[in-house]
């Protein structure tokens, strides 16, 4: 298993160890289901208290922004970029949109179809997002369209990202871009976080793309625009460790140590 695939069995173990605490951030059977079946050593994660809780507020504020845009678009048409093993499509209760796509690399959609099932609303995409192909299929449906980028962005460099962010605004009229922004300190700097430091020298990825300000993005391309942000200690329920949670009283430590869920619009 290469390096940044990997990484989607942290958030899995991350998402089923949150089904045991009594008042979860999210609950995901499906997670709790899969990481039974998978033999690798998930223990040595098991000190990573911060970013297990740091998943679980992240896919909670993800999922939550997609039930508003389902709710407001009940015909949307919905691609999950990097997908890896997540359940985002149960976790909210399989909504009959106009098509599901959940888009990964090829050695990991061998692994999700071990344990998810394509249907008449959903389809696997085995390809990267950046492939152009994907972009073409979801605009044929017409829809209102919501692309959604969880854990991957960061392990690219800006350049590519914005290559990527430029390419789709040239292609797409109209959508609504969901994703998750590393915290700025945080790259280059893989080695001193909780989890991917246990997974060892040679088996990490490293962080190389975060911007201090999300509205930075807005300079990339014309249709690019800032709509929504959510700074993720406001949204940690007390589960930070207590240091952390002091440190982000003051207005430096915040904006630059803090991860953010970001809501763009394109059009």
């Amino acid at each position: 298993m290469n390096k940044i695939p990997e990484t989607m069995l942290i958030t899995l173990w991350a998402k089923a160890s949150e089904n045991q605490q009594q008042n979860p951030l999210l609950r995901d059977e499906k997670a709790a289901e899969i990481i039974g079946k998978i033999d690798y050593d998930f223990s040595k994660f098991k000190k990573a208290k911060f970013s297990q809780a740091g998943v679980c507020v992240r896919a909670s504020l993800i999922d939550g922004e997609t039930r508003k845009f389902i709710a407001a678009h009940p015909d949307a048409v919905v691609i999950q970029l990097g997908a890896g093993l997540d359940a985002r499509y149960e976790r909210l209760g399989c909504p009959e949109v106009t098509h599901w796509y959940e888009l990964d690399l090829p050695e990991v959609m061998q692994l999700r179809r071990q344990f998810f099932e394509e249907t008449e609303r959903r389809s696997f995409l085995e390809m990267s997002l950046f492939d152009r192909e994907w972009i073409d299929l979801v605009k044929a449906h017409q829809k209102p369209l919501l692309i959604i980028v969880e854990g991957v962005l960061m392990y690219f460099p800006q350049r590519e990202v914005k290559d990527f962010m430029i390419n789709l605004c040239d292609k797409v009229d109209e959508a609504t871009f969901l994703f998750d922004m590393l915290a700025y300190t945080l790259v280059g700097h893989a080695k001193n976080h909780d989890s991917l430091r246990a997974m060892g020298e040679n088996q990490r990825p490293e962080f190389k793309w975060s911007e201090k300000e999300s509205a930075v993005m807005e300079s990339w391309h014309p249709k690019i625009h800032l709509v929504k942000e959510y700074y993720m200690s406001e949204y940690d329920q007390g589960r930070y460790p207590f240091i952390f949670r002091m440190l982000y009283k003051i207005p430096y430590f915040y904006k630059r140590f803090n991860q953010r869920v970001v809501c763009l619009e394109i059009h």
